[in-house]
């Protein structure tokens, strides 16, 4: 999704994450990735626990690693997708205002203003867009905007995020890959808020492989 009181609040981002980004490489608005000019380390593995594996890499310019998560659930790509274009998108969450931009099952942006105790508001809006491949395989990118509307705070720091969720068929079930490189904005440290970050993007994945399986959703969403 910075501390204890904020980590639900950054699950929005990426919600799904997300969510979240500095490098001026980063093609944010059109949901692209990193080109050439940007420089990534290896994937390392921060752990591998209960079906989840957490990845990070260090991004050359970045103030933030990016995170790769990765698990397997029964319910097929197709099923995983729109759940993340339903309720993964309308999970209320006591941190967060989310307006609608637009609407789809292919297309759709909104806008958030994530308000907690411990950091400023955070305005930032965020774009989902789906594509289907002939292998069956399903990817949903994901990318922020500059905030869509009225700021309820002209001094609002904005989030920046960009990444995708990955659904491979995996015999009647998918292999679920979330990515994602996010900059909550503002002074926080890094070493504090990427912590905060891992366990957002982990508690994002554990959501989805719950909810699209018609499964209850662990404690702590919505909080």
């Amino acid at each position: 999704m910075l501390f204890s009181s904020s980590r639900i609040a950054l699950q929005a981002v990426v919600f799904p994450s997300p969510a979240a980004m500095a490098a001026a490489c980063l093609l944010l608005a059109t949901g692209g990735f990193l080109p050439a000019c940007a420089q990534a380390q290896r994937w390392r593995i921060a752990s591998d626990k209960d079906g989840i594996r957490l990845e990070t890499r260090r991004i050359q310019g970045e103030r933030f690693d990016e995170l790769r998560i990765s698990a397997s659930l029964d319910a097929p790509p197709n099923a995983v997708a729109d759940y993340l274009f339903g309720k993964y998108l309308e999970e209320r969450n006591r941190n967060v205002r989310r307006t609608f931009i637009k609407r789809g099952r292919e297309l759709t942006i909104w806008s958030d203003v994530l308000d907690t105790p411990v950091i400023s508001e955070r305005c930032y809006s965020m774009r989902f867009e789906r594509r289907a491949h002939a292998n069956g395989e399903i990817r949903v990118r994901f990318a922020s905007l500059d905030y869509v509307g009225t700021k309820p705070d002209p001094d609002c720091i904005a989030l920046r995020s960009r990444g995708e969720w990955v659904m491979t068929p995996a015999g009647t079930g998918t292999r679920l890959t979330y990515a994602s490189l996010t900059d909550v904005g503002g002074k926080v440290p890094a070493i504090l808020a990427g912590r905060s970050l891992s366990a957002a993007a982990i508690m994002s994945v554990r959501k989805v492989v719950a909810g699209a399986s018609g499964l209850p959703l662990p404690r702590g969403i919505g909080d």
